[in-house]
């Protein structure tokens, strides 16, 4: 990763997006397999065509996925969180844009990402269909 793009990320998505990256699961730790608690699937999970590109541009899926959680939870997790609540754009568009320590087990960075792009995301992520994780785990 070069500079501008730690810049950024910042040092804690940067450092994510390296972990989850599949050159350190093949790399470092000898190749697939080698990895129990990460299989190579977590690593090389992909967008569908018609998912905003700033998902990809702020790393967005170094922790998040499509159909499964990653170190946080997947996209869809989410859309089932917010469902029912009436400020669900408002409030998942705010924990893009600033970040913060979540109940789903971890914390998101700030990536200084710009309202109208976080909005975008938001309404992307609550449009999918909705799927109950294996395991809820209350409100951030």
């Amino acid at each position: 990763m070069d500079r501008k793009t730690i810049r950024r990320l910042g040092l804690a998505a940067a450092c994510a997006a390296f972990i989850v990256s599949p050159a350190f699961a093949q790399g470092m730790m000898g190749g697939p397999g080698m990895m129990p608690h990460m299989p190579m699937v977590a690593v090389q999970h992909s967008l569908p065509r018609q998912a905003p590109a700033a998902i990809s541009r702020y790393g967005c899926m170094s922790c998040h996925a499509v159909g499964h959680g990653v170190v946080g939870p997947a996209f869809e997790w989410v859309a089932w969180k917010y469902q029912k609540q009436p400020d669900a754009l408002a409030r998942v568009s705010s924990f893009i844009e600033h970040g913060g320590t979540s109940t789903w087990g971890g914390m998101m960075p700030d990536l200084n990402v710009p309202d109208a792009t976080a909005r975008d995301i938001a309404q992307w992520i609550l449009k999918l269909k909705p799927v109950q994780p294996p395991q809820t785990q209350g409100e951030h």
